[in-house]
């Protein structure tokens, strides 16, 4: 079997690739709310904690929504009541499958399996309102937060939003991990990327 040759500098991004998503598939075995935020108590969480993230949003009646790292669909189904139309996105075939399987009812929601890193993730320049993400830029790397803040201010309509949550420091959630590929970062890594992409 030949080796495969890399661009100079794609090394990095294939192996960050392949470990979160090796990451996600041992996490994502029983596709639970637990399994998914990583903790025991998510349920309990949940309760609290989507409902205070979901008044943070704009007004989205009638408007398109990407939500990105979708996964089983813990947002979701709420951003589907209240979009026009929502293109939930993640890269974990099982996880957005059992989303669709949950929220699948919603006529206005679209599911795809994709890496938002992808060049092949296509979105239209211009066409978005709101881009949404809970717990995705944790899990890439400096150069993919970046490379997809350039492409996500692209994809939006003038007036639009991003609304991104990250967990920042140190790990949250108490579930056992053989390792832990997440980039937890200072708040300021995050806003010098959202400044230098407007």
């Amino acid at each position: 079997m030949g080796s495969v040759v890399m661009p100079q500098g794609m090394e990095g991004v294939v192996e960050e690739r392949e470990v979160q998503k090796s990451y996600w598939i041992e996490h994502s075995s029983d596709l639970s709310m637990e399994s998914m935020m990583l903790d025991s108590n998510a349920s309990n969480l949940d309760k609290e904690e989507r409902p205070e993230v979901l008044s943070l949003l704009p007004a989205i009646e009638s408007k398109s929504v990407i939500e990105l790292g979708a996964g089983i669909g813990r947002f979701t189904g709420e951003l589907a009541k209240k979009s026009g139309q929502l293109l939930a996105v993640d890269f974990i075939e099982s996880a957005i499958k059992k989303n669709e399987s949950i929220n699948g009812h919603h006529k206005n929601v679209k599911f795809m399996c994709a890496d938002v890193t992808s060049p092949n993730l296509h979105v239209s320049e211009g066409s978005v309102d709101l881009i949404f993400s809970n717990w995705l830029l944790m899990y890439l790397s400096d150069q993919e937060v970046e490379n997809l803040a350039e492409r996500v201010i692209k994809w939006l309509n003038v007036g639009g939003y991003i609304f991104f949550r990250e967990s920042c420091f140190h790990q949250s959630g108490d579930s056992k991990r053989k390792y832990n590929p997440t980039h937890y970062r200072e708040p300021r890594f995050y806003t010098k990327y959202s400044k230098s992409s407007i």
